[in-house]
């Protein structure tokens, strides 16, 4: 008469772990967990949805990579007391720093030396060489962060459903069986036989072999009868 349909809702809960990766700037913790919040909402592949919690023992920091930087670098020598304003007084090359820098400029200076007990001396210099070169410098680009999320994550399925059938009428009642008084394992009794039906077929054999009988008798004594009254 009608079926009714009913949908079976399923509740389906699991644990769950997420990993994130972030980048980062700076690898002090205050500055990374600045980037990680203490929760997140996560919906998993599957439709599973839940809020995942930070670890806070999984919280790794690694170097992104490496970069380089290259600058001018310069440093100034003095050298006094010169006999000449020639270069060959000065040296072309120096280390500074760990670095080798080559001569850039040259400025001279003249020193006022006088005279001593009444002579003249000559002329000294002074030269102020400027020295130019290149650093190189490495520097970190920037930092990874990875962390795990942990949590519950679940969801209603709909995808059961369950059909109902109602049926109308008088309700069928089950044949309730035969009760012989036998038991299942009572010896099967014997066979008897009905004897008035097997002696009358009997008796009316008997009775037509005596009517018959009585005839052929009567016949014969008929005929003989007749016999004698022809002798005479």
């Amino acid at each position: 008469m009608d079926l009714l349909k009913q949908e079976l809702p399923e509740h389906e809960s699991r644990q769950h772990t997420e990993t994130v990766t972030l980048d980062s700037k700076n690898k002090d913790m205050a500055s990374v967990l600045a980037l990680l919040p203490q929760e997140k909402a996560f919906i998993t592949d599957d439709g599973l949805a839940g809020t995942l919690t930070l670890r806070l023992d999984t919280v790794q920091v690694e170097v992104a990579g490496y970069g380089s930087s290259t600058k001018q670098v310069s440093a100034t020598r003095t050298y006094p007391n010169l006999a000449g304003q020639d270069t060959q007084y000065i040296p072309k090359t120096i280390q500074d720093g760990g670095r080798t820098l080559t001569l850039q400029d040259v400025s001279w200076q003249t020193d006022n030396t006088g005279s001593l007990d009444g002579y003249a001396l000559g002329d000294r210099y002074t030269a102020v060489a400027t020295y130019t070169g290149s650093a190189t410098s490495s520097y970190v680009k920037g930092y990874t962060v990875t962390a795990d999320y942990t949590g519950t994550v679940s969801r209603i399925a709909l995808n059961k459903t369950r059909y109902v059938a109602i049926f109308e009428g008088t309700p069928l009642q089950p044949a309730e069986p035969v009760d012989d008084g036998l038991e299942a394992t009572d010896p099967a009794p014997a066979a008897s036989f009905n004897w008035p039906l097997l002696l009358a077929p009997l008796g009316l054999i008997a009775a037509a072999g005596g009517g018959i009988g009585i005839a052929l008798f009567l016949k014969r004594r008929s005929e003989l009868a007749e016999g004698g009254d022809e002798d005479a």
